[in-house]
C-alpha cells in the first residue's frame, strides 16, 4: 500500500498514473487496428505512438525558403558539430584515462542512465518534461528545415507519445538523402546539433546575465555549509547542509566566513557553534573543532607514515595547527619538501564524539606545486564551507577564475555536471540565501528552473549527438567526412569499393566509441 499511498498523495504522480492507465488500452487499440490507424497517421513505434502528419511540412517550408540563411547556417552547423565532436573525443579519452579510479568509486545508480524526468533523480518531473520536449522539437525542426532548404522531401512530421509527449520527429525521404550531395546531407545532420547548442548558449547568457544578474543576498560573506562529511564532528553535530554558521561561543552571531576561518581553536576541544538553517532562526550545538583529516592519499607521505583518516591535526614539526590558515602557512613557509617532520594527531571517535590519545608520526614530506605535501584531504571539523557570494559569482560566470584551456574545460564539465550535485543552477535548499530584485521569489525561481532545464537538456542533446558513432548525428557526419577522404585517396576504386571502405571505417570507430561510452557509463552508474 505504500507505493499506492505515495502515488495518491502526490498530484503529479497521480495524474501520470491516470494517463498511464488511459495510455495502455489506447496503445493496444492502435496496435490491433494497424492498417486503419496508419491511414490516420497514428502508428506504434516500440513502446511509443507516432502521431504523423503532413501539415507540419508547410510550416517547415515557411522557414526553409530563406535558402541563403540556411546555407550559412549549414556552414556554421558543421563548424559547431566539429568542435563538439572533438570535445566529445577528448572527454572520452580523459574518461578512459581515469577509468580505473572511477571503477573504485561508488556508482550513482542505474536510474541515472534513463533520460526520463521523474525517474532520473537529476531530472525534475515538470521542468524536465518541458526542457526535453523543447530540446527534441528544436532538434527535429532544424533537421526538417535544413532538409527542405536543400530541396529534399519530408514525408511527415509529428510527435512521439508515451503517456506524455516525449519528443518530436521529422521523417525525411531516405532515397533522396542517400543520393544528395555530401554538403547538403552533412548540413542536415549537423543542424540538430547546432540548433541545440546555439539555444543553450543564448539561454546561458539570459540566465547568467539577465536572471542571475537580478539576484542578491543578505548573507554574501557568511560561512555557508555546502557539504558535511560522513563520520566527522560536523556530521555528529547534526548541523544540516546549506545552513549558515554565524558564530562560535557566546559572542555576537554575525560572523563572516573569514571570521570563522581565522578563529583559533585547540584541536579536538568542544565549542558551542551557532548556526541558522533559515527563516532567521539561530540554533546552537556543541561540537569538537579543528583541522580534520577526511582522507589519506594512498602511497603518499601520510599514508606511508601510517596516519589514518578521522583525526584532528594537532601540530606539524612543532607548529600548532589552530585553523585552516595556519595549516596552509605551515606547509608553505615552515617546512620544505623532503623534510622529515613530526606530525601529532588526535583520533576522533565518530558517534561517541570522544577523542583518543594523541598519536605521533614521523613523516617525510612530499612535494606538490613547489610546496611541502603531507598527502591528506582536510576540512574544518568536517564542513565544506563557502559563501553565498562566492556561489552566486560562480553560477553567474563559471569561467570567472579560468586561466587556461584545461581550466576552462574542467569548469565547463563541472557546470554541465551540476545536476548530479543538485545544482540547477542552485540547489533548492540553497535558494533561501538569495532573493530576486525584479519579481517575487516564487515566480523568479520557477522561471529560472524552466530556463535552466531547457538550457541544460539542449546542451546535453547537442554534445551527445556530436559523438562520432552511428546512430548519433555525429556518426553520420563522420561517415560523410570519411567518404570525402576516401573519394580523394581511392579515385580509381569503384563506388561499391569506396562505400565498403567507408562503411568499415565508420563501423570500427562507432563500435569503439560506443564501447568506451558503455564502459564509462557502467563505471559511473555501478
Amino acid at each position: 500500500m505504500g507505493v499506492i499511498d505515495t502515488l495518491i498523495g502526490n498530484t503529479t504522480y497521480l495524474v501520470l498514473l491516470i494517463l498511464l492507465i488511459a495510455y495502455i488500452p489506447l496503445y493496444l487499440y492502435v496496435k490491433a487496428n494497424r492498417v486503419e490507424m496508419d491511414k490516420k497517421g497514428i502508428v506504434t513505434y516500440g513502446p511509443f505512438l507516432m502521431l504523423k502528419t503532413k501539415h507540419g511540412v508547410r510550416f517547415l517550408d515557411k522557414f526553409a525558403k530563406y535558402k541563403k540563411f540556411w546555407e550559412f547556417f549549414g556552414i556554421l552547423s558543421k563548424i559547431i558539430a566539429a568542435v563538439l565532436m572533438i570535445a566529445m573525443i577528448f572527454i572520452m579519452v580523459m574518461n578512459v584515462i581515469v577509468l580505473p579510479m572511477m571503477m573504485t568509486s561508488p556508482g550513482l545508480g542505474v536510474e541515472y542512465a534513463l533520460a526520463l524526468p521523474g525517474i532520473n533523480p537529476m531530472l525534475p518531473l515538470s521542468y524536465g518534461i518541458i526542457g526535453l520536449i523543447v530540446a527534441l522539437v528544436l532538434h527535429e525542426m532544424a533537421h526538417g528545415i535544413q532538409t527542405r532548404a536543400n530541396d529534399m522531401n519530408v514525408e511527415s512530421v509529428g510527435l512521439l507519445y508515451a503517456v506524455v509527449p516525449v519528443g518530436a520527429f521529422v521523417e525525411p525521404n531516405d532515397e533522396q538523402i542517400r543520393n544528395t550531395s555530401r554538403k547538403a546531407r552533412s548540413s542536415m545532420y549537423a543542424a540538430g546539433i547546432a540548433i541545440n547548442f546555439v539555444t543553450a548558449v543564448v539561454l546561458f547568457i539570459i540566465m547568467s546575465v539577465g536572471l542571475m544578474g537580478s539576484v542578491s543576498s543578505n548573507f554574501d560573506d557568511r560561512a555557508a555549509v555546502v557539504n558535511v562529511s560522513y563520520n566527522s564532528p560536523a556530521y555528529d553535530s547534526d548541523i544540516p547542509q546549506y545552513s549558515l554558521v554565524v558564530g562560535v561561543g557566546d559572542g555576537v552571531d554575525n560572523w563572516t566566513y573569514d571570521d570563522l576561518m581565522s578563529f583559533e581553536v585547540t584541536p579536538g576541544t568542544e565549542y558551542k557553534v551557532n548556526y541558522t538553517p533559515g527563516k532567521g532562526v539561530v540554533t546552537s550545538v556543541n561540537m569538537r573543532m579543528g583541522i580534520f583529516i577526511e582522507g589519506v592519499v594512498k602511497g603518499h607521505p601520510a599514508d606511508v607514515a601510517g596516519i589514518s583518516k578521522g583525526a584532528f591535526v594537532v601540530s606539524i614539526d612543532g607548529n600548532d595547527v589552530k585553523n585552516i590558515s595556519s595549516f596552509g602557512n605551515i606547509m608553505s613557509t615552515k617546512v620544505d619538501p623532503g623534510d622529515e617532520v613530526e606530525v601529532i594527531v588526535l583520533p576522533y571517535n565518530a558517534g561517541t564524539k570522544t577523542i583518543g590519545a594523541p598519536e605521533t608520526y614521523n613523516v617525510t614530506l612530499g612535494e606538490n606545486n613547489g610546496r611541502a605535501y603531507l598527502g591528506v584531504t582536510y576540512t574544518f571539523s568536517g564542513f565544506s564551507l563557502t559563501t553565498p557570494g562566492t556561489v552566486l559569482d560562480t553560477v553567474r560566470d563559471p569561467f570567472g577564475n579560468v586561466d587556461s584551456v584545461s581550466d576552462a574545460a574542467l569548469a565547463a564539465l563541472g557546470y554541465i555536471g551540476g545536476p548530479i550535485r543538485g545544482y540547477s543552477p542552485l540547489p533548492q535548499e540553497m535558494m533561501w540565501w538569495y532573493h530576486s530584485d525584479i519579481m517575487s521569489d516564487g515566480a523568479f525561481w520557477t522561471i529560472l528552473q524552466i530556463v535552466y532545464w531547457i538550457f541544460w537538456l539542449n546542451l546535453v542533446l547537442a554534445i551527445t549527438n556530436a559523438l562520432p558513432a552511428v546512430p548519433f548525428d555525429g556518426g553520420y557526419l563522420m561517415m560523410d567526412g570519411v567518404g570525402k577522404i576516401v573519394d580523394r585517396t581511392h579515385k580509381n576504386a569503384s563506388r561499391e569499393e569506396r562505400e565498403r571502405i567507408v562503411g568499415a571505417i565508420t563501423r570500427t570507430v562507432s563500435y569503439l566509441m560506443l564501447f568506451i561510452l558503455l564502459l564509462v557509463m557502467m563505471a559511473i552508474l555501478f
